[in-house]
């Protein structure tokens, strides 16, 4: 996909504002452990797929998923007043692996060094 310059500045902004919002204006204490990691707007700007990861792991994906749709129209409304953009965009909520994915090849490679520290059997 070929990325534009404006579509990764209005991307930035909606990464900002949401994480501001999680922080400081939602009233569900556990969204504070939600990150989002990146925001990818379409070409027109009227949608938003917003990554975010768990920092906490009392919270599942699944709830921080249903969390973040059931304030999803908070959200854009929060866009809407706080960003000066023509509308809001329409929020896409996507989990974003790729933390799992380092921890998971982290986990490989340890592994491998502790095979290697044992040394032939």
């Amino acid at each position: 996909m070929r990325r534009f310059a404006k579509t990764d500045k209005v991307g930035d902004l909606v990464r900002h504002a949401i994480s501001n919002a999680l922080m400081r204006e939602m009233e569900e204490p556990r969204l504070r452990w939600v990150t989002v990691t990146e925001v990818q707007m379409s070409r027109d700007l009227a949608v938003a797929r917003v990554f975010y990861s768990v920092l906490d792991s009392e919270l599942p994906k699944k709830d921080a998923a249903a969390l973040l749709q059931e304030i999803s129209k908070k959200l854009r409304s929060y866009l809407g007043k706080n960003l000066h953009l023509k509308q809001a965009p329409e929020l896409r909520f996507e989990f974003d692996e790729a933390q799992e994915r380092a921890r998971h090849i982290e986990d490989l490679i340890a592994s491998i060094h502790k095979d290697d520290d044992a040394g032939p059997t």
